[in-house]
């Protein structure tokens, strides 16, 4: 047996992570390896006292507490829901760490019927049946979750945080062990035999610590973003739906803009009841459509071969779509910043293409002539109502052809006032875009430390220096 120690000491590295440079100050030791040549084999020790101080104790999760499997009200029980009592079912599981608000909720009730199934604020969610099984979360709030879901109420010492972050962690490892040929589940009690290290508390709360940092950064980020949606959002309707400087006009109310953007908007609205000199048109004389089509299967793949391949409303984000699929072989084509609508259950939903990107049936790329981002995106928000009517006319499920998309209504406004909107709300934007960016930066930095920190394999140390320099 031969052996040959390499040290590789490096300090002020940079790492490119989404195209932004981040400092890393990479201390003695974390860069430290033992490469051990025996037999032809060569196996990798990472040394230089990578774990951390105290001993890990190895549990089983139904040793930190009472799991509880989730529970759907009969529908029979017609007055279950619509109440104040968040219900969380997979779906509610979109990858932030706390949930509080859902889709659906439960009256009093409803939790009556179920009452057994209730989970305390900080309880460690699991999807645990079907396509979405992995996804983990803490619940915000006291709540209750659909069956899907198997929750451990922490009754020990340990960090409910930690045990979320380690468990985040193992969604290939959950969807491994589940059981079932046509719908795959992880059953209560297999779920409360599977294995958790647990170094001593205050290490735990120290590693929650330092990850919880970058997801409160993240969740920030997406707040700020929500803010900047809904006011570009109010601009757009009082300008362009409600007619709002024109009803002032009209009413002989005091201008609200100013008196550039003001002269911009006609005295009065015509017998038609829209802007005088705006025209009344059709979708598809004022925007650009491209229609989704799904290429060969053989060209899909997952390892970033190709374009970004999105398919419909599931690849959706907040603003962005994630990039799940790549195809090697693109037949349609979104450009960066085309606003792309859900055409196929659901109909209507809307995201911005993060870059040039290929589209199947489910999704269509929408531009307005002028070419205006901001103005597109929110002008076919603005049809929502008249998108959704498309919900339910498909034989199957619902769907909007290239025709029917078209020929649905918009009211043209004076070129001028677009360019205006344009500098206005691109803007805003644009730092949401920027907010993205960080986000995702932020994310992978958390994924990066994620994993070694929660094996013992880097120092805490380390880490709150790697989080010093990318913050």
């Amino acid at each position: 047996m031969s052996v040959r120690k390499a040290r590789k000491y490096t300090r002020n590295a940079r790492v490119h992570l989404f195209g932004r440079r981040v400092n890393l100050l990479a201390e003695v030791g974390w860069w430290q390896a033992e490469v051990v040549r025996q037999d032809a084999a060569i196996k990798v020790n990472l040394g230089g006292g990578l774990g951390m101080e105290g001993e890990w104790k190895t549990k089983t999760l139904n040793q930190l507490g009472r799991i509880v499997t989730g529970k759907t009200p009969p529908s029979s029980a017609v007055d279950a829901f619509g109440g104040n009592i968040p219900f969380i079912t997979p779906s509610d599981m979109n990858g932030a760490r706390t949930i509080s608000t859902t889709a659906r909720t439960l009256s009093t009730s409803g939790r009556s019927l179920v009452k057994n199934a209730a989970i305390p604020k900080n309880a460690v969610m699991v999807s645990c049946i079907g396509s979405d099984m992995g996804k983990a979360a803490l619940a915000g709030t006291d709540c209750v979750t659909n069956q899907q879901i198997n929750s451990i109420i922490i009754e020990t010492d340990d960090s409910p945080l930690f045990v979320y972050y380690n468990l985040s962690t193992r969604k290939s490892e959950i969807c491994g062990s589940a059981g079932g040929s046509a719908q795959p589940i992880l059953s209560k009690s297999a779920f409360g035999r599977f294995e958790i290290d647990l170094p001593p508390l205050p290490e735990q709360r120290a590693i929650a610590h330092i990850l919880g940092t970058l997801d409160d950064k993240i969740e920030l980020n997406r707040r700020r973003n929500q803010t900047l949606e809904a006011m570009a959002r109010a601009l757009f309707k009082d300008w362009f739906v409600d007619f709002g400087p024109i009803r002032a006009k009209m009413e002989g109310r005091e201008p609200y803009l100013p008196d550039e953007l003001w002269q911009l908007f006609p005295d009065r609205l015509d017998d038609e009841g829209k802007p005088e000199g705006w025209e009344r048109k059709k979708v598809g004389e004022c925007f650009s459509l491209t229609m989704g089509q799904s290429p060969p299967g053989d060209t899909y793949n997952d390892i970033g071969d190709g374009l970004p391949f999105f398919q419909g409303k599931t690849d959706f984000g907040f603003r962005y779509p994630e990039n799940r699929k790549y195809c090697s072989a693109p037949t349609r084509i979104a450009n960066a910043e085309d606003t792309l609508v859900s055409v196929r259950a659901p109909v209507g939903d809307i995201n911005l293409a993060w870059e040039k990107c290929c589209i199947g049936r489910g999704v269509a790329a929408v531009r307005h002539a002028s070419g205006a981002r901001s103005f597109t995106y929110h002008a076919i928000w603005s049809l929502q109502e008249e998108l959704k009517q498309f919900e339910h006319t498909g034989t199957v499920f619902g769907a909007i052809n290239r025709k029917q998309f078209e020929v649905l209504p918009f009211v043209e406004p004076d070129q001028r006032l677009i360019d205006f909107y344009e500098r206005v709300c691109g803007a805003l934007d644009d730092k949401v875009r920027n907010n993205t960016e960080d986000s995702r930066t932020l994310a992978q930095l958390r994924d990066t430390l994620l994993p070694k920190l929660i094996s013992g394999e880097l120092r805490i140390e380390d880490a709150e220096k790697f989080l010093e320099n990318a913050l």
